[in-house]
């Protein structure tokens, strides 16, 4: 059960997620052999237009395909995502005028090695997606409305959803997309009002009771880096940094 094997599901569960969006709403998909990317036209922002690769032999064949893909998106920038055993690709990258932008911080835990604490403040499992749509906009802004929207439209989406009140106000949520055994989460937000009150922590209890209860064995995210506080101390190991690579300006 080592680091590895957690990014590697890491790794599959958010191709799993990308997929269920680009299901139901703008973001389109370009699947390759070893390679899957995923963009959304409405915005220029590289943090919507994602690159996963599944095998590093299949990224240097699969570049001309991803430049094609997105320009005739009329999108100039997009990212290629590398785990940190994708190393070699780096070179490829770089050959090919890519050049290192940011990292984003992965975790992951074997759920038999996080303890069994209760929420702490109340939480529900919630099949209506509104509350976590306008959280997370109230949180990261109104740009993401378009994207988020796509969990709120029928038939309902196979994940599941948490969601923390107080006085019948909901003030954080998060949400739980299963992969085989793997639970692996999205879209934990909390309102600005409410930070460092115990909301977060608690839908992240609740969610990760729901996974046990469903019988999952592991659980994996990418943190902001103000969540990091949060997931280490609910148990979450560091899984290392995942570099994004950008294209040379055009």
């Amino acid at each position: 059960m080592t680091d590895a094997e957690l990014t590697s599901r890491l790794h599959t569960n958010l191709i799993a997620f990308k997929g269920l969006q680009a299901e139901r709403g703008s973001l389109r998909h370009l699947r390759l052999a070893g390679v899957d990317a995923f963009a959304l036209p409405t915005y220029q922002d590289t943090h919507f237009q994602q690159v996963l690769c599944t095998r590093v032999d299949a990224l240097a064949p699969a570049l001309p395909a991803l430049q094609d893909f997105y320009r005739s998106l009329g999108l100039p920038r997009w990212r290629i995502t590398l785990t940190p055993g994708q190393k070699d690709a780096r070179h490829v990258l770089a050959a090919h005028g890519y050049r290192f932008d940011f990292t984003v911080p992965a975790m992951g835990a074997w759920l038999k090695d996080l303890p069994d604490a209760a929420p702490g403040v109340p939480v529900e499992s919630v099949e209506d997606m509104t509350d976590m749509v306008e959280l997370n906009v109230s949180a990261y802004g109104a740009e993401w409305r378009d994207i988020l929207t796509v969990w709120q439209r029928p038939p309902r989406m196979p994940v599941h959803t948490v969601v923390a009140r107080e006085a019948g106000r909901p003030l954080s949520c998060g949400l739980a997309v299963d992969v085989a055994d793997t639970a692996g989460v999205y879209l934990v937000a909390t309102h600005p009002e409410a930070r460092g009150l115990g909301f977060a922590t608690a839908v992240m209890r609740g969610l990760i009771a729901g996974a046990r209860a469903r019988g999952c064995t592991a659980t994996v995210l990418q943190s902001t880096a103000a969540g990091l506080r949060v997931y280490r101390h609910l148990g979450y190991r560091d899984l290392g940094e995942w570099e994004h690579w950008v294209p040379p300006a055009r």
